[in-house]
């Protein structure tokens, strides 16, 4: 099995339970990935190959250190059209995705044809997996990372890989396929069919500091922007973060991960630590309540930990996200100007959100485990002959 997924640990991690349930029921597995994904993968143990040597992802969206601010506030904009038309990827988030895989799809083609997978498992953004997948001809199974179904995705996503095929000499006829959606289905937004997939947190590994294997003497409330945005737009949205978590009866965990300059932020709170690089997960597990920009990997945590969660959305599909977890009764949703220590502190007493998030937890475990799905995969690869050798 082949896995194609974008550059970046918030797209390498959703898909690696189902990478290793594969591997333990004795399929090879490889990663097609590139930049920070490919360490990502190294540390999930799983055989990779780097599709981009030297990708900078931030020069292909143009968001050079003058126009990272302006790239993030496009994707803001467009997010909030994701949640106005019901799940549907805007065309300008599609041309972003069609940029980087245009830059990774000549290698991930040319591994196909070589190394001849029984299937194509890709993210929805990762055309390279979609166009590996039309060349040769076998199932392309598409990995959901979030809370979006649409099934007519890759009809909309061909004409912007249009160039980048007839390049590679890729026919434009879509393979058979199958989507494999995350969350339960009354959490997803948008319209299609799939195959249901528990999702199973994974946050690489991490030595779990003394604190975090003792009782909490207080709540924790976790406070965290994920590993993209602060490095388009900075920690400048920090900031009224602190201020509202600063007068907390709480313990605040600050997670940023190792690669962001926290220096930026000057003395923090007294109520407040800096984490370094500890799994989301493990963090989560001591918490009251998460404030997080709602990515998918951090929503999707906080959902299977049973945590409530303020979610301020501020690109692309964090507004679905966002909207998904206000809707449900599991969290609040604001702007980041809106913020302040009264709603964050609600958050933590609110009995009936915390209700609404321990059911969800049910909900997801209900789903069936990665393993519970290998022997659909099997099936679907047995429908459609393998690839004659290159």
């Amino acid at each position: 099995m082949l896995f194609a997924v974008p550059p970046g640990i918030g797209h390498v991690f959703p898909v690696v339970p189902l990478a290793w349930a594969l591997r333990a029921a004795g399929h090879e597995v490889l990663v097609a990935t590139a930049a920070d994904g490919v360490a990502a993968v190294v540390r999930a143990g799983l055989p990779v190959v780097d599709t981009a040597p030297g990708l900078d992802v931030k020069a292909v969206f143009g968001a050079g250190q003058d126009t990272g601010r302006a790239l993030a506030a496009q994707l803001r904009e467009h997010g909030e059209e994701f949640v106005r038309s019901g799940g549907r990827t805007p065309d300008f988030v599609l041309g972003l995705y069609a940029r980087i895989s245009d830059r990774m799809a000549g290698e991930t083609v040319r591994l196909a044809r070589y190394w001849r997978p029984d299937v194509v498992v890709h993210t929805a953004d990762q055309g390279a997996g979609l166009l590996a997948a039309c060349a040769t001809g076998v199932p392309s199974v598409e990995h959901g990372i979030n809370f979006v179904r649409e099934d007519a995705l890759p009809e909309r996503f061909l004409p912007f890989l249009a160039e980048t095929a007839a390049r590679l000499g890729v026919p434009d006829r879509l393979p058979e396929r199958a989507a494999l959606h995350v969350v339960p289905a009354e959490f997803l937004v948008g319209d299609g069919e799939g195959w249901p997939l528990r999702y199973v947190p994974y946050n690489a590994g991490g030595v779990l500091p003394d604190w975090l294997c003792r009782p909490a003497e207080r709540p924790r409330v976790l406070v965290t922007l994920g590993t993209v945005l602060p490095s388009l737009g900075g920690l400048g949205g920090v900031a009224p973060l602190l201020a509202a978590t600063a007068e907390l009866d709480a313990e605040v965990l600050l997670a940023f991960g190792d690669g962001v300059d926290a220096d930026a932020l000057g003395p923090l709170p007294a109520n407040t630590r800096l984490t370094g690089w500890v799994p989301l997960a493990a963090l989560l597990a001591s918490c009251s309540a998460i404030v997080h920009h709602g990515g998918s990997g951090t929503t999707l945590t906080a959902l299977a930990a049973g945590v409530p969660q303020l979610v301020l959305p501020q690109a692309a599909d964090q507004f679905v996200n966002a909207e998904v977890v206000a809707a449900h009764g599991l969290g609040v949703r604001r702007d980041p100007s809106e913020v302040d220590t009264a709603t964050i502190r609600s958050l933590v007493a609110d009995g009936e959100l915390r209700v609404a998030a321990r059911a969800a937890v049910a909900r997801i475990r209900a789903q069936p485990a990665p393993a519970a799905v290998v022997p659909r995969l099997e099936a679907l690869a047995r429908r459609v002959p393998s690839p004659a050798p290159a």
